[in-house]
């Protein structure tokens, strides 16, 4: 046995070791930058308060996030993948970390940016004022990493940071839960010169103009549908999305009633807005069952990914948001419905090829023609979003 004073300078030389080859990414001494750097900083609307090396994070919303950069283009942390990520905090662990994926390019002007990411929940890792988070856990292309995000906590309480950084080990007895598979989530269509129009809620008197409309222009679309409407006889939203699956199109869920999936406060409650949109779908259109999702308003985290693997019963579904906003939810009732078509434009220059719209608005419906005629001028084919995916359950081309 060591004499106390050796064993206890060789504990220190360990701990020295460890830190030493520690890769510090933010001890939030600067409002302005990381310790690598590189750029930190918030959604708006949320609350920062810089103390002494630690901020105190408070956010009103589960979209909002914070963001610290490992580069302002692509890390390769292909060599840190038996490492793990590390966090100092106190306060609340109930938010998500997110590990993200820049695209191919690593071109921030280039959509979408960033690519993907992968969600783990906070509260899973954390113990004792510190969360250990394996890399491995986090799959995305490790080649390509942009950063590090906490974000979507559904609290308003806040939680105090004070490191992040990557660490080779954790301490001994530190326990580390197994990964919950979290599907993946996509922002573009995998399949080379694809495109997809993925249309959301739409409102049952304009059902058949749109349906004319994408007959006529001889393309397929996917339809993502809210359960609880589609129960509703009053709606006749089970004949028309009957009639679009009768058409070729492909329909997939949207949630039971349409809330921020991540900021609900608890396992029941997202397993509810699943469970029942599930059952609706199943029920009203003729035993569909579909493990593709659109979340609500974007809105991703942790547990909305876990839950949704539950509750489709596969360890990857598809949560399919977008590249491609024509921003209806902006201008189509306002002065300018018009922008809409300069939101889509603008998105297809910057390499979009997924898009996110509604059939709620005469404008919107008005536009639907020139949207698919300005996606057919790129050159790329339209399909269903499960063709653009390229999954081998989708119908053949």
């Amino acid at each position: 046995m060591l004499p106390g004073h050796l064993a206890t300078a060789l504990v220190a030389l360990l701990a020295q070791s460890q830190e030493a080859t520690a890769l510090v990414i933010d001890t939030f001494s600067n409002s302005a930058s990381n310790d690598l750097g590189f750029w930190h900083g918030a959604d708006e609307g949320m609350t920062l308060n810089w103390g002494n090396q630690q901020l105190e994070v408070s956010s009103p919303d589960s979209d909002y996030s914070f963001y610290t950069q490992v580069s302002a283009t692509c890390e390769d942390l292909t060599e840190d993948n038996g490492s793990y990520l590390h966090i100092q905090y106190s306060g609340s662990t109930k938010f998500t970390v997110s590990l993200q994926q820049h695209n191919s390019e690593c071109n921030e002007a280039i959509a979408p940016y960033p690519e993907t990411w992968d969600s783990l929940e906070a509260a899973r890792y954390a113990q004792n004022n510190d969360i250990y988070m394996p890399i491995s856990h986090f799959n995305i292309d490790k080649t390509r990493v942009l950063g590090v995000a906490l974000k979507a906590w559904y609290t308003t309480e806040p939680t105090t940071f004070s490191k992040v950084e990557i660490v080779p080990s954790v301490p001994d007895g530190f326990p580390i839960p197994v990964k919950e598979p979290s599907g993946s989530l996509y922002f573009a269509c995998k399949r080379p010169n694809s495109f997809a129009f993925g249309i959301d809620d739409g409102d049952p008197v304009f059902a058949q103009e749109v349906m004319q409309i994408i007959k006529e222009e001889d393309i397929k679309v996917t339809f993502f549908t809210v359960g609880a409407p589609l129960r509703d006889p009053s709606t006749n939203l089970s004949n028309v999305y009957n009639e679009m699956l009768s058409q070729g199109h492909q329909v997939a869920l949207h949630s039971y009633t349409h809330p921020k999936m991540e900021g609900l406060p608890d396992y029941e409650a997202i397993d509810y807005e699943y469970n029942e949109d599930i059952a609706a779908v199943a029920e009203q259109l003729n035993g569909l069952r579909t493990s593709y999702f659109r979340p609500p308003y974007g809105n991703e985290g942790a547990r909305m990914r876990q839950r949704l693997a539950a509750a489709t019963g596969t360890d990857d579904p598809s949560i399919i948001n977008w590249s491609i906003d024509i921003e209806d939810w902006l201008w189509a009732e306002g002065p300018t419905p018009e922008k809409q078509l300069e939101a889509f434009q603008r998105d297809i220059s910057k390499g979009g090829n997924l898009v996110v719209m509604h059939y709620l608005y005469p404008s919107t419906v008005s536009y639907i023609r020139q949207f698919i005629q300005i996606a057919k001028a790129t050159g790329k084919q339209i399909m269903r979003v499960d063709q653009c995916m390229e999954d081998p359950g989708a119908p053949p081309l």
